[in-house]
């Protein structure tokens, strides 16, 4: 990902602590190669450009997206870069993504590397280079009617607004390639934030990652249809290095979507003891716990359900992950291939938890449509090995660890813990209202 180290790029894009990124970045005047381009990033006396390369693969991404889909209407794109920083975006649009033309906005202070860089592409009339408010290029791509087939918009903190205005630069059938980058906002650290951002209600649990996901496309699909336009998503992926959001979201119809399109839409509630999540419709957030299905730790056991559940979200996109390509760094739980059921349902998530989540590690294809071919189909990522998200259920995994020490210690501590959050025995713990 690549922002300039001392300004921000565009509005809504300032570092916000929540937003800030950790992993490892280059700033340095050599010049710097990612793939079939190069690029610096200083500029005679100015400050360096701050660029990530373990982002990369956000940015082959884009980069197979647009290939696709110049390749399906058989026509070369067009590329706005609403925040380019140093241009390596725009650079790989062009070179490897057969891009007829560039437009490469940034918000440039002092002397700036990014014209230097796109200078061959300038010189060929191939590329354009502004320094203006990216909300002012979408608007003004609107009123000139200059739209584009891709809008890159990488920006910080939640996404907005860029969610609800890159729509105007984009032609239907185009794509919007979103960005957020507050991993406590929606892992519930930041509820102020995730009222203003996603009009939603967040919660810390084992599936927040994807529930970020979840929440960026809703909002996205949510704001177009403010402006009487149908989205639909094409793929999402969290890179955890950089606890970075990023969805590519097609412009389907420049009219309002059907009433059908809304049921993708809902509240999703889980079970704090179990982890089970369920959909919520809208209009029917008092009966939470009475749409819950049998929970597997609970009725399994012949016991109540011990704590009402959490409401998660608002808007939240929950319908089957059919078109989504959910790519992490590490499992978030999304549905494996040929699955295709609602958020949350628990013998599809049993089947992703367990010894193969722990052995594969590194990235991970959990939802594979025709964009499948994109990326390796897994485990090739080489990160460290994480223990899968939650303890695996059913009468074999426990049969499994029924000898394990550790695991057995592990659950006692919980129940404890438990014990003691509550204040009471087992016997007398609290049973969801009807």
């Amino acid at each position: 990902m690549v922002a300039p180290a001392s300004a921000a790029a565009g509005r809504g894009a300032a570092l916000p602590l929540a937003g800030r990124r950790r992993s490892r970045s280059v700033a340095c005047a050599e010049e710097c190669r990612e793939r079939s381009v190069s690029f610096r990033l200083q500029q005679g006396g100015g400050s360096p450009l701050f660029y990530r390369p373990v982002s990369r693969i956000i940015r082959d991404l884009g980069v197979l997206a647009l290939a696709a889909h110049g390749r399906q209407h058989q026509r070369a794109p067009r590329v706005l870069d609403a925040m380019s920083g140093s241009g390596v975006r725009a650079l790989r649009y062009s070179h490897e993504a057969n891009a007829s033309f560039v437009h490469a906005n940034e918000r440039m202070f002092g002397e700036h590397p990014l014209r230097a860089n796109l200078e061959p592409l300038l010189s060929a009339g191939r590329a354009r280079v502004t320094a203006d408010d990216a909300v002012d290029v979408y608007m003004r791509s609107r009123l000139d009617g200059s739209l584009y087939d891709l809008v890159d918009a990488d920006a910080f903190g939640t996404g907005q607004p860029h969610a609800a205005e890159a729509w105007w630069a984009c032609r239907t059938g185009g794509l919007v390639y979103l960005c957020a980058t507050d991993s406590l906002t929606t892992s519930g650290s930041n509820p102020h934030q995730a009222a203003a951002g996603y009009a939603a209600v967040t919660h810390k649990f084992p599936g927040c990652n994807e529930a970020g996901l979840r929440l960026l496309v809703g909002t996205a699909a949510r704001e177009a249809a403010a402006r009487h336009l149908t989205a639909s998503p094409v793929f999402s992926f969290f890179h955890r290095p950089s606890s970075t959001f990023r969805v590519m979201m097609r412009l389907d119809a420049a009219k309002r979507p059907p009433a059908s399109a809304f049921a993708a839409l809902s509240h999703v509630a889980r079970c704090p003891s179990c982890g089970e999540v369920w959909r919520v419709p809208s209009t029917r957030l008092g009966d939470a716990a009475s749409l819950a299905p049998p929970c597997s730790c609970c009725s399994e056991r012949g016991e109540a359900p011990r704590e009402a559940p959490q409401v998660l979200g608002s808007g939240v996109w929950a319908r089957a992950a059919a078109q989504l390509l959910v790519c992490t760094t590490h499992s978030l739980g999304a549905d494996r291939a040929g699955d295709g059921p609602d958020v949350g349902r628990a013998d599809a998530r049993r089947r992703i938890r367990g010894g193969d989540a722990r052995r594969r590690g590194g990235t991970r294809l959990e939802r594979a449509g025709p964009a499948a071919r994109l990326l390796p189909g897994g485990g090739g990522g080489g990160g460290e090995r994480r223990p899968p998200l939650l303890p695996p259920r059913g009468g074999a995994a426990r049969a499994r660890q029924a000898g394990s020490a550790p695991a057995a210690a592990r659950r006692a501590a919980a129940a404890a813990a438990r014990r003691r959050l509550w204040g009471r025995a087992g016997a007398q713990r609290d049973e969801v209202p009807q």
